[in-house]
Parts: C-alpha cells; sequence; structure tokens
C-alpha cells in the first residue's frame, strides 16, 4: 500500500485534470510507482465516489482470490418420463438451471448452442412427441432478476438486463432490449426448433412421479476466465453479476458481497472504503475512494494472480470501451484500463506497462457532477496521461 503522502488533497495539482466548470465536479485521482508504492499523483485520494464500472475490476479481483477463474457453469438437460414404442415421451423435458450467463450468447457463438444441441439429442433418442411440457428446474438459485439498487429507466435496456437462474441471448431482444423473463424467451425458441423437426409439445400434466431422468446432455459454458475477458473488455454487466455470484454459489446477492469483502480484506485492503451493492458498477449506491481502488490494483499486481489479472484490462487505442481513448498517441497499447460511464460520471481504472507488458504504475480516475460534455472530459483526461507518461 502506498505510504508516505498527504491522505486528502483538495486542490488540484498544477498537472491535473481540469476541463470546463471541473471546479464544481468531484474529481479523485492517484497514479501510483508500483516500484516504489509511492503515489506521484494524487487528488481526493480519500474522498468516496461512484465508480461505475470500474466496479468490474474488484469482482475480477475477487474471482481469481477466490480461487474460481476456471470454474464453468454445467447445465444439465434430461427426459422425465417413459418413452412408448411409438416415440412418445410421457413426460417433460427439463433444463436444470445453474445461472449460465451465456447460454446462447452471441459473445460466445464458437459454443455449441443449447437449444439446437437439446432438440438433435431429442431427435436421436427417438422421441417423436412429448405429451408433457418443457420445463425449468431453478431450485437452488436464489435472487433473480436485477439488482434492486438498479434505476427502473435503465431496466429496459440491454445493459440493464439482470442475472436469472437461466439466461438466454444475453437476456437481450432486438438488438438493445433487456429482456424480462428469458427462461420464457428460451422454451418458446426451444418449442419452436422441436417443431420444426415435427416434434410436437403437448403441453399436458403427466405424473412422472418415481421415474428416474435420463441424461440428454450436459451444456458447459466458458471458465470464468474467459467470461471475465469479455466482462471487462466490452463491460457486459450480466457477466459481472454472474461473476459476482460465483463467489457463493446458492446463496443471495448480499452474501456473495459479503464473501468479496472478505476476500479484499484478507489481503489488507481497507474494506471501510468501499461501500459496494452489485458487482458491476451500475447502481449510483455505489461508492469508493480512489486509493482504494489504488490497492486493489497495486495488490493484485503484485499477488500470483498478477499476469492474470492485469491481461484482462483492455489496452487503450486498441480494445473495447477503451478503444477510442488515446487512439494514434504514443500511449496507445501501452495503458490497460477498465473504464465506467454513467451520466455525469468517468472514470478509468488500470495500469501503465512497460516494454515487457508488465506494470509500472497504477492509475486511478474518478470524475463524478461533471456538467460540461463528456468529450471535454475525456479530453482533458487523456491530455493528463499524456503529461503523465511522455514516452
Amino acid at each position: 500500500m502506498a505510504t508516505g503522502y498527504t491522505s486528502a488533497t483538495a486542490a488540484v495539482p498544477a498537472s491535473g485534470i481540469t476541463f470546463p466548470r471541473s471546479h464544481r465536479a468531484n474529481i479523485g485521482v492517484i497514479v501510483r510507482d508500483l516500484s516504489t508504492g509511492e503515489n506521484i499523483v494524487e487528488q481526493n485520494p480519500d474522498k468516496f465516489l461512484t465508480p461505475a464500472s470500474i466496479v468490474k475490476s474488484i469482482t475480477a479481483a475477487s474471482v481469481l482470490l477466490a480461487g474460481k477463474a476456471d470454474t464453468a457453469f454445467s447445465t444439465p438437460v434430461y427426459a422425465l418420463g417413459d418413452i412408448d414404442a411409438d416415440g412418445m415421451l410421457n413426460g417433460s423435458i427439463v433444463i436444470k438451471a445453474s445461472g449460465d450467463p451465456t447460454t446462447e450468447s452471441s459473445r460466445f457463438s464458437n459454443l455449441p448452442g443449447l437449444i439446437n444441441s437439446t432438440a438433435d439429442c431429442i431427435r436421436r433418442l427417438g422421441i417423436r412427441g412429448i405429451r408433457g411440457s418443457l420445463e425449468i428446474d431453478s431450485a437452488g438459485f436464489v435472487q433473480q432478476g436485477p439488482v434492486d439498487r438498479w434505476e427502473f429507466d435503465d431496466l429496459k435496456y440491454a445493459y440493464g438486463a439482470g442475472l436469472h437462474p437461466v439466461n438466454y441471448h444475453d437476456n437481450t431482444i432486438y438488438g438493445d432490449k433487456a429482456l424480462a423473463d428469458p427462461a420464457e424467451e428460451l422454451l418458446i425458441t426451444l418449442e419452436e426448433r422441436l417443431d420444426a423437426d415435427s416434434i410436437n409439445v403437448e403441453w399436458n400434466e403427466v405424473d412422472t412421479a418415481g421415474i428416474l431422468p435420463r441424461p440428454l446432455l450436459t451444456a458447459v459454458s466458458p471458465d470464468a476466465w474467459q467470461i471475465m475477458r469479455e466482462m471487462m473488455e466490452q463491460s457486459v454487466n450480466l457477466y459481472a453479476e454472474s461473476m459476482l455470484r460465483l463467489l457463493a454459489p446458492g446463496e443471495n446477492r448480499d452474501a456473495a458481497l459479503a464473501r468479496q469483502l472478505q476476500l479484499l480484506q484478507n489481503t489488507g485492503i481497507d474494506i471501510e472504503a468501499a461501500q459496494l451493492f452489485d458487482g458491476s458498477g451500475l447502481t449510483r449506491a455505489n461508492r469508493v475512494t480512489p486509493d482504494f481502488m489504488a490497492d486493489l490494483l497495486e495488490t493484485m499486481a503484485k499477488s500470483e494472480f498478477s499476469e492474470r489479472f492485469v491481461s484482462l484490462f483492455p489496452c487503450v487505442g486498441q480494445q473495447g470501451t477503451v478503444r477510442r481513448l488515446l487512439c494514434n498517441t504514443p500511449l496507445e497499447g501501452r495503458l490497460v484500463l477498465k473504464s465506467g460511464s454513467m451520466n455525469g460520471v468517468q472514470t478509468y481504472a488500470g495500469y501503465r506497462l512497460d516494454s515487457s507488458n508488465r506494470p509500472t504504475h497504477v492509475v486511478v480516475i474518478i470524475v463524478n457532477d461533471f456538467t460540461c460534455k463528456r468529450a471535454a472530459v475525456t479530453s482533458a483526461i487523456s491530455s493528463f496521461l499524456l503529461r503523465q507518461f511522455p514516452e
């Protein structure tokens, strides 16, 4: 952790971040030299500020600290009922929900789709009709849907799609709208696929008591590491909420958040400098200090997880949500930053890299309550970074 510097600097440094009406904004900045642990720039290091999507880097760190980076979601599908001589299943097809956020996701289009795989298995089993129904078994998955602290206006958009026991197509529809009931949409689409194969679902109630399920397949997601790469590069809120819940399987969000804080506290980070209510940063209720973020980034850079953690951050000027930041400047590809934005909020957190792609400095920039255009803020931040790291 950084030592030997003033813990509260209210005045804007001469080399700090200024933009139109910046005196009305709340700005927190830390640039920390990892070789010494010293802050070479700081502004309001102890001020509680809204972090937006840089919260995802906290979530990613927690998953690594918990040893969950190689965990994958498994979603079993089985037939429940007898199959008669005519190929009629006297029962139902059941999907056992696992909370997998990547089911039928266009972000992982190289994976076999659950719907086509299920339909193929049903056909190969010789089933020509289903007397019962298509069902979702969500037992053991608690507290589904959007986070209760997310703003109502966000919930209709794709970025406001909540985590459910069964998720489908990133829980989005029409490109930018959130699915309120992804399980229903998945079952509708599965039935349509079965209809195309001339397999009719009758939707009757069938007594299957005492009948053992017949496994059809188990869909396996990408591991958490791959999901987090997409989460960080494209800032996918759904994936972040899923990763948070990995910390406390079968428990609610509060339990996962408590586990996260315990993991961070175990490393020596001051958890009193953070108030977190989700894994994605979508709620404005989240608060962190720049010093907390800098301590987290420094801790991870000096941990056994350093290489994996640092590689999760997208390169400025090249990747994801920071592909336009510092593009065609000497810092393109030399900074890796997670960005965050919402109305009146612009944030960045990450690292400056050396020529061997090893982190040399921690960078934390949190701007709240600005009233000028966002472009003016990002331009000021770019100028600040170019001054700090002349190549």
